[in-house]
């Protein structure tokens, strides 16, 4: 029985050392993909690639400048809160 259960605590350790190996393994593969693609992306000044690039820029200065807003709101909205409470 003893065996048993070493044996099934040490496949359960060689599983999660084979899981992350291959998990860092495929983590690896993906990012130095990911590098490449974004040095061939970035080589392409067509023009279609120019104003992808534009609307892109564009969309993300208006979330960070909504997300700005939001934060503001709820910093003050808690301050008001935290305001009524302590007169309460």
């Amino acid at each position: 029985m003893e065996k048993q259960v070493k044996d099934s605590l040490n496949f359960i350790l060689g599983a999660v050392t084979t899981a992350k190996t291959e998990a860092e393994t495929a983590w690896t593969k993906i990012n130095t993909e990911f590098q490449s693609l974004a040095a061939k992306g970035a080589q392409d000044q067509s023009e279609v690639s120019v104003n992808l690039r534009k609307y892109l820029q564009d969309g993300i200065s208006q979330i960070d400048s909504l997300i700005g807003k939001v934060n503001t709101t709820v910093a003050d909205a808690k301050q008001k809160v935290a305001t009524a409470t302590s007169k309460a």
